[in-house]
């Protein structure tokens, strides 16, 4: 890493029974974002929600097509099995979601969210 490369970590809480996390102001746009994944049972797929501010409306990220002409664009999706992991997320954005496609019951997830410039 070079000297002048700024890292930081946030969290996040998806909490029992929700779906869909607090929103999360990154402060800044950063060059690289990975998603720390906890541990845990559910057979969630992960999704990441972004808005231009924390009160603007969040909407699902994509990932951008590899060839417009024959690839349609889809959700960023983290497949559900993953747990224990850390996976790089699109970047370009200061405010985000994390939703789970499906609620987990009576334990609270925390994701972390690590930045580098």
């Amino acid at each position: 890493m070079a000297d002048n490369q700024v890292v930081k970590a946030f969290t996040v809480d998806v909490t029992s029974g929700a779906t869909l996390s607090g929103a999360l102001d990154l402060k800044q746009g950063w060059s690289t974002i990975n998603l720390k994944i906890p541990s845990f049972s559910s057979g969630s797929n992960i999704y990441i929600h972004a808005a231009e501010t924390a009160t603007d409306t969040f909407v699902r990220v994509m990932h951008p097509p590899i060839n417009s002409a024959t690839v349609a664009v889809n959700d960023f999706c983290i497949a559900s099995g993953l747990s224990a992991r850390c996976i790089p997320i699109p970047t370009g954005y200061q405010h985000l979601k994390i939703e789970l496609s499906t609620g987990q019951t009576d334990v609270t997830s925390t994701f972390e969210v690590i930045c580098k410039s």
